[in-house]
């Protein structure tokens, strides 16, 4: 048996493993302890993707729905018939009637999200749904209202004197969007013991992490933007700010003293279910240390207030002056400088969902509008990659509903689930471990300068194929024109020349061009490919005024708008994630069973069976007793499929991003 090292794709934080092979078959995944990342960590959804390779459910041959039932076919048949189908459909209703959803999983792969992309825009529609919206995507579109482009802004976690985590879950869910790798937490208790970092964890739960550091705030689930609007309201009030670098570096300031003048603290706090005195004692000490910085996990910005949370957590560090600067938020160039890529996607000039009217943000329109376009007619045929609305999007039945009335529906996955239930073809992809990687378009996300780059470990199984090669050969048999759609002639050639090209080949080319390395020089056994220490001091606002926006014209109203409405009972948290599983074939059968964590104080037993109804739906669950949570709390873990999804209400989006309303919705608890 070799050893080869290589990096997971499973989920962001991209850990560097060291993976066992005999006869080119994967026998095991051990963690690497040299790695810069990841600092010898291993979860269990890694390890289980070793049998998640032969699961009963994974998909090995291209299968064609006859009268109801799953036929394999050759790979030829499949490609010429889907190709011909999707003609149709574009004759009859022209080319924004042809979708796409791209699942999380497919942001992880540079080959797969350029090609998914370049399918998407060479075919010309808007329509492009991709699950960005759930984690990244308020984010990015902060940055983007703000600083002029959306990028990346990473935490520097490990050199900040004060630092908020928005999450106490980190420790085993991962450390979130752009936060890449698994030894934050050694990094942030070595600055607590050398230089006296002082370390806050809010959330609803009195996790093992926030027990281990200096503070908590047990705030009510999905209050997090509340949170940091009663912080800005203190700083602004008790003159908290950095003035030299607002008057240098910021425009606005004046307008967003105004806007938030309404948000009081002490309202904040009661939304947030906290004293006021917590929230401005943690405003002083962030504003007055000398560098500061507010970590957000995955699900934070996924509630009724998703965008303006995203903003006030960056105008919290564009007031103190912790954004773009080391200790707080930074640029992370990486090995590829996304720069000049980024600033010619702007939200405001790309094109629009059809009937949500929805504006594209990197290409991509939210999930969550996805089955209204479906039901408003505007998408006829949609090409799923990696991705299952209907076990990942609130309302499940609704997306269903849309998906049973498509005139074709082509799922491209490795394993059966509930979205492939209704295909009308099933198209096998590699697993990543099945083929090669080369990290590109989310290098900056590393606390080092850098990518990673993967062979295959292992030969596709049975008929399996890359997604960048089923969309090429999908896209050759479509045929598109070059006139019509909803992309001008530059990104349209553009769009049509990247979905049939030799992606490595480009991958190589631009690699060199940036840092004049060889790929191929490097040894076999290196899989990470660190240049250097990041560049913590980038300063690159793409502004016509190149200045920070504090507040921009599209959160304007949100901010003046009324905060959420305070009632009795108790809340539902179901955005945090139950482990790091893509789907049903990454975890444990045992944790399939729907699993209600509430405090004892509410009178349950545990393995007692409730039913939890919203103003949307109920489900029944299975109590777990957790001292740790608020007791006005009903904790669901997200997993893929779970039941959890029918008491979330599909058409509560937030209005700017459409990212999901996952957390802070009220619930009843009752006898099934």
């Amino acid at each position: 048996m070799k050893t080869e090292a290589t990096y997971c794709r499973l989920c962001e934080s991209r850990c560097g493993l060291l993976a066992g092979l005999d006869n080119g078959q994967l026998v095991s995944l051990l963690p690497d302890k040299t790695d810069p990342i990841s600092a010898g960590f291993i979860c269990d959804t890694a390890t289980q993707s070793i049998q998640a390779l032969s699961d009963p459910t994974r998909i090995t041959e291209p299968m064609k729905r006859v009268n109801g039932r799953l036929t394999p076919v050759d790979w030829d048949t499949a490609v010429s018939e889907i190709g011909q189908a999707l003609r149709e459909v574009r004759s009859k209703n022209g080319p924004a009637s042809i979708g796409m959803y791209l699942g999380d999983s497919t942001q992880r792969s540079t080959r797969t999200l350029v090609r998914a992309l370049a399918f998407g825009v060479g075919s010309g529609t808007p329509h492009i749904f991709s699950e960005q919206c759930m984690s990244a995507g308020p984010r990015l579109w902060a940055a983007e209202q703000m600083i002029g482009h959306p990028t990346p802004l990473v935490s520097d976690l490990g050199r900040a004197h004060y630092v908020l985590l928005l999450s106490g879950e980190q420790r085993d869910l991962g450390w979130g969007p752009h936060t890449a790798g698994m030894g934050h937490e050694a990094w942030i208790q070595h600055s607590r013991k050398t230089k006296s970092t002082k370390v806050i964890v809010a959330d609803p739960r009195a996790t093992e992490l926030a027990g281990t550091m200096d503070g908590h705030l047990q705030i009510r689930p999905g209050t997090e933007a509340y949170l940091m609007l009663g912080m800005l309201s203190a700083i602004v009030k008790g003159g908290w700010v950095d003035a030299q670098f607002i008057r240098d570096y910021t425009v606005g300031y004046d307008k967003l003293e105004t806007a938030i003048a309404q948000w009081t603290v002490e309202n904040c706090a009661e939304i947030c279910g906290i004293d006021a005195a917590e929230i401005s004692g943690v405003a002083l000490k962030f504003s007055r240390s000398a560098m500061s910085v507010i970590h957000p996990a995955a699900h934070t910005f996924n509630n009724e207030a998703g965008a303006l949370g995203a903003w006030a957590w960056l105008t919290l560090h564009a007031i103190t002056a912790n954004i773009l600067r080391p200790g707080g938020l930074y640029e992370n160039r990486g090995a590829i400088d996304l720069f000049p890529i980024l600033t010619q996607l702007a939200t405001d000039k790309a094109p629009k969902t059809k009937a949500t009217h929805q504006p594209l943000m990197l290409m991509q329109a939210p999930a969550t509008a996805l089955a209204t376009e479906i039901r408003d007619g505007a998408v006829q045929a949609l090409v799923t990659v990696s991705g299952n609305p209907v076990g990942t999007l609130p309302g499940p039945a609704q997306t269903r509903a849309a998906l049973e009335s498509l005139s074709l529906l082509v799922c491209i996955a490795t394993h059966e689930d509930e979205t492939s239930a209704h295909a009308d073809w099933i198209l096998p992809a590699a697993h990543s471990w099945e083929r090669a990687d080369l990290c590109l378009h989310d290098n900056g996300i590393l606390p080092v300068k850098g990518t990673m780059w993967s062979a295959p470990l292992t030969t596709p199984r049975h008929q399996a194929r890359a997604e960048e090669t089923i969309l090429s050969d999908i896209f050759g048999a479509l045929r598109p024109g070059l006139r019509g759609g909803a992309w001008g002639k530059h990104f349209g050639l553009m769009g049509r020349f990247l979905a049939r090209a030799d992606l490595e080949q480009w991958e190589h080319r631009a690699f060199a061009w940036a840092d004049d390395l060889d790929l191929d020089a490097i040894p076999e056994d290196q899989r990470r490919v660190v240049i250097g220490d990041s560049d913590r001091s980038t300063w690159r606002p793409s502004t016509d005024n190149e200045r920070i926006q504090l507040l921009p014209e599209a959160i304007s109203r949100r901010v003046r708008s009324p905060g959420q409405q305070i009632t009795e009972g108790l809340y539902l948290r179901a955005g945090q994630a139950l482990n790091r599983a893509p789907d049903a074939a990454h975890q444990d059968e045992k944790l399939h069973v729907l699993t209600a964590r509430i405090h004892p104080d509410l009178g349950h037993k545990a393995g007692e069976r409730i039913r939890l109804t919203t103003p949307h739906g109920s489900a029944v669950a299975t109590v777990e007793l957790d001292e740790a949570l608020r007791p006005d709390v009903i904790d669901l873990p997200f997993v893929v499929g779970s039941e959890a999804l029918d008491l979330l209400d599909p058409s509560a989006v937030d209005p700017l991003i459409g990212s999901p309303v996952f957390d802070g919705v009220t619930v009843n608890i009752s006898t099934p």
